[in-house]
């Protein structure tokens, strides 16, 4: 039909086109997260369809919608008394490798390092926990991870398989570090037989919206996880806020890379104070250069040319604080599988208690105490999750010392360890052959004693100390024949 008719004139037509344009600029949607005072129920979403919205995903864990709303109704939106925030459903990112490139301890030098051989020789190695690998999927098919894999969901396709197809292997090398099965090949996780959960929030880019990043949390309090282990990185956000608090009350231990901002800031959501922000180290404990610096760091952790599980059934070299994180999260499925005590003193054994644990047993690096570089220290695998060795007491019997306290029995629980107990006197030093040992008990011959003498006992794992207290006591001469 001709543009110029009897029904359809070019002023009309003009007319015309500006209505549409003018109805298109008014329909514009956007993706928001809503905030509002209480638990948003029929009412709160009434507010969000009256204001020409559509509601795409509504949380428990904290009181908020995911939703899109018409441009031009978000300012009325925001005013009102029940809406706490409306932010823009932002983009995360994961935390990108800055370089990227088989027997199993060799090869995983970070696991190695933090002392987890002697802890997996022991018999611990993170059965029964279950951990959240908050990322781009896992690629569960993986020889290496297959046994560990249990389920998980992916949130940006909304259904039921989170594999990873992501272009570098992300979620899969993160999950790798963690629980990578002890098979003999390959490379071996910090703690590998714990159980591995793939929560897909971020896309095969590397992209994910802050509200799949919600409702990945949200299923991991949902699914009673242990820890969640989140590699990824974005800016500020109230509701992701609010979302790590309420799953930190909740008992979930998170445990989150602290960015790649080379000197710069911790990103978040390792930056909220509910959140473990773990740095990165080399081989020689230095900081990595694309570490971060701030008051919100609190772990470090091996982070540069870390060797693990990649896309496609291989291994791949990556570094970055993604790869720092999940040795802490590993080190935390140690102690948890082990046994946790009270370490805070308050009644209850939670996530709380593995955190301070993780903190207080960190080797101290750079200036002592806590620090902008390095927060409490790296972390410390075999300190974390072997009890600390004490020395109640030390007596002599015709140079058979009796040496009683406790923590002994773990310390000497395989092969690959071994007890040094000393004799040391003004002008000597004597090892003395151990008879027996218990948890409670160590009976060593020195074939003389003297008195004035010290009593020391030392665990050695590998490369790794024990912590010890060591008291200086008198031990008694035996009598004279």
């Amino acid at each position: 039909m001709p543009l110029r008719s009897k029904y359809f004139s070019l002023p009309v037509f003009l007319v015309f086109i500006c209505f549409c344009l003018s109805t298109v600029a008014l329909g514009a949607q956007r993706s928001v997260i809503i905030g509002f005072h209480k638990q948003p129920g029929p009412n709160e979403k009434a507010l969000i369809h009256g204001a020409g919205g559509g509601v795409h995903r509504t949380y428990h864990l904290i009181n908020a919608i995911a939703a899109k709303i018409p441009e031009h109704a978000l300012a009325n939106l925001r005013r009102n008394p029940h809406v706490a925030y409306v932010e823009q459903d932002a983009t995360f990112t994961a935390i990108e490798p800055v370089t990227a490139g088989s027997v199993e301890y060799e090869n995983s030098w970070g696991v190695e390092h933090i002392g987890c051989q002697v802890i997996h020789d022991a018999n611990i190695k993170g059965s029964g926990v279950d951990v959240a690998v908050i990322d781009t999927g896992i690629d569960y098919t993986h020889e290496e991870l297959a046994g560990n894999y249990v389920d998980g969901y992916d949130f940006v396709f909304d259904d039921d398989d989170p594999f990873d197809d992501s272009w570098n292997g992300h979620g899969t090398h993160v999950a790798g570090i963690i629980a990578a099965e002890a098979n003999g090949f390959g490379v071996v996780g910090v703690a590998p037989e714990a159980s591995l959960h793939a929560v897909k929030v971020l896309d095969g880019a590397g992209f994910g919206s802050l509200s799949w990043i919600i409702a990945g949390i949200q299923w991991a309090v949902d699914h009673n996880m242990d820890i969640a282990n989140i590699s990824l990185a974005g800016d500020y956000s109230q509701a992701l806020h609010d979302a790590c608090d309420a799953a930190d009350n909740a008992g979930l231990l998170l445990v989150a890379a602290a960015g790649n901002t080379n000197g710069g800031a911790v990103t978040y959501p390792a930056a909220y104070d509910s959140v473990i922000a773990v740095t990165g180290t080399d081989k020689t404990d230095q900081p990595a250069y694309f570490s971060p610096l701030g008051p919100q760091v609190e772990l470090a952790a091996p982070a540069v040319l870390i060797c693990s599980t990649s896309e496609d059934g291989g291994y791949a070299e990556m570094s970055g604080t993604s790869q720092a994180a999940p040795h802490v999260t590993g080190t935390a499925a140690l102690m948890i599988s082990y046994g946790v005590e009270d370490i805070n003193g308050d009644g209850v054994i939670n996530n709380q208690d593995v955190r301070k644990k993780l903190r207080e047993t960190a080797k101290d690096l750079g200036t002592a105490g806590w620090d902008e570089t390095y927060g409490c220290g790296l972390i410390d695998a075999a300190a974390a999750v072997m009890p600390t060795m004490v020395i109640d007491s030390a007596t002599c019997k015709d140079g058979i010392v009796y040496i009683t306290g406790s923590g002994f029995g773990q310390y000497v629980a395989s092969a690959s360890s071994s007890i040094g107990v000393y004799l040391t006197t003004p002008t000597t030093t004597e090892t003395g052959t151990i008879i027996s040992w218990n948890d409670t008990e160590i009976v060593a011959d020195f074939g003389e004693c003297v008195s004035g003498s010290t009593i020391e006992v030392v665990s050695v794992f590998g490369s790794v100390s024990a912590e010890v207290v060591v008291k200086k006591l008198l031990l008694r001469r035996p009598p004279r024949r």
